[in-house]
Order: C-alpha cells, then structure tokens, then sequence
C-alpha cells in the first residue's frame, strides 16, 4: 500500500469520477485506474464498484476511508513540520470550533504569535468529536472544545465560563422582557451554543424549527447587526459588540436558569512540553 494509492483512493471516492480525480491530481486517468487496481490488489478487495453512469464504494472502501483520510493527514502534517523547521523553532496546530475562534481564540492566537514569532501556527476547524479525532491521531497539538473527550492519553482543561445574553441590534423596537416560551412569534434566528445550551433551549422554548437557523458565529452576528432581529449569544461574543456600541443585551425570562457555556483546551499528555508556552498563554488571557 502506497500514499499515492491512497491518494488516488480519497480522490475518486470524493468526486466519484476517475476522469475528475485524473484532472484534480494532474496525472492521467490509466494512472489513477493504475493505483486504484494496484491498492486493491494489495488489499485483497474490491473498493468500487464501476458502471457506465457512476462509481460507488464497496463495504470494504468504505471501510478503508476514514483510514485513508487519516494516513494522509498525518503524512501531510508530516511534511510540513519537516519543511518548516529551519525556519521556525516549532509549528503547532491548534483546532477549534467554528463558533470559538473568531471572538474568543482569534484575539488570544494574534497575541500569542506577536509575542512568539518563531512558532508558527496552523489552524484548523471543526466539530468537537473531528477536533479530538484529530487530537488522537497526533495531527492537532491542543484544541478548544465544548464537549470534553474521556480518553486516557488526552488532558482536558477547563477554559472559559460564558454566560448565555439575548441580544439585538442597537436601533430594535423591543421594549418589554422577553420570554422565551414566546420565541416563534418573534424575529428570532436560532443557533445551536453545545448541548448544554441545546437541552436548557429545548426546555424553556421548545423543540422547534425557527424561520431562520444557522450554524456560524459569524454569519449569526451579521445578521443580528443588520436588521431587527433578536438572537441568544454566548457573552464572549455579545460583550465586543455591546462594548462597540452595536448590539444591546435586552432582558429575558425562562422558567429554567440559562446554563454556563463551558469550553475545555484539550491536548494530547505526550505533547505537553511543545504545547506548553502556548498553554500557558490560553490559561493567562
């Protein structure tokens, strides 16, 4: 079993085209049928199955994907480590949660660098169960979770305690306390802060679907400054712009407590030493 195969594997199973596969990875299509005959070949099994219409993976090629997946992150990772050690003194590959790295690591990853030139970084996105996948397979040195792993060789540290506020945007026309039982009938966005926040919502507003819902800080922020609408933020991100003079914090009633949005830096306990500056400065800000 060869990267290349392996390769060329990962490629037609995402584009379900050999000829597609063949113009992405600038060989010819015979060499990718090549590599794909010779993978299975070694393997023993068939990975597709080939019409004239499409190409689907086998049992056993679905198996072998997320494995593939995996073996080539870590030789790309690899790779870059290696290339990049005469110019730097260390590179770390940080991950986190979409919703996370724009107001809450962004700010503390831009300090952190200004005062360690020669570390680089490499960020990566995700959700909780890639991050720590990721942490697993050594490709991720230390990330920001919500939900924290049980693992054995993976130290996980709380982070940041954040408080749930209802926000609008500066001009809005709400003037009495909201309650959240009356959500639906209001110009309300939705989005999912963790599973905390997800039982203590489903409570308190019910299990519903919402005129509009999305799933990214920053896209939800956007919309909350650009019209009259109202929407539930973790207080790391409401406070910059209440401070900014672009959204108010307006009050709200629920028959439950809103629950404390907890994050947790996580890292693998074998890469303490090379985390450790980086550790220290999350722990700090």
């Amino acid at each position: 079993m060869e990267i290349q195969q392996l390769r060329a594997f990962l490629s037609v199973a995402q584009t379900k085209n050999f000829t597609k596969s063949a113009e992405l990875m600038y060989i010819s299509q015979s060499t990718v049928t090549m590599r794909i005959k010779a993978l299975e070949q070694a393997l023993g099994k068939q990975l597709f199955e080939r019409d004239n219409r499409q190409v689907l993976l086998t049992t056993s090629g679905k198996e072998l994907l997320e494995y593939a997946k995996r073996i080539i992150e870590l030789v790309d990772e690899g790779s870059r480590k290696v290339g990049m050690e005469e110019s730097f003194e260390n590179l770390l590959v940080v991950g986190g949660l979409h919703s996370l790295w724009d107001y809450l690591m962004f700010p503390i990853m831009k300090d952190f660098q200004s005062k360690h030139p020669r570390t680089a970084l490499r960020f990566i996105t995700g959700h909780s169960w890639d991050i720590v996948q990721q942490i697993l397979d050594g490709i991720i040195d230390i990330g920001v979770v919500l939900i924290p792993p049980t693992h054995s060789e993976v130290e996980v540290l709380p982070f940041k305690k954040e408080e749930i506020r209802l926000v609008a945007n500066v001009d809005n026309d709400f003037t009495e306390e909201i309650d959240l039982a009356n959500l639906s009938k209001l110009p309300y966005i939705h989005m999912d802060w963790g599973p905390s926040y997800r039982s203590w919502f489903e409570e308190n507003a019910g299990k519903q679907i919402f005129s509009l819902m999305v799933d990214h800080a920053s896209l939800y922020v956007q919309y909350l400054r650009s019209g009259h609408f109202l929407g539930l933020l973790p207080s790391a991100i409401a406070d910059t712009f209440i401070q900014r003079g672009e959204l108010v914090s307006l009050p709200f009633s629920s028959k439950t407590k809103p629950p404390i949005i907890q994050s947790y830096i996580i890292y693998p306990k074998r890469k303490f030493e090379s985390i450790k500056r980086l550790l220290e400065h999350m722990q700090q800000a």
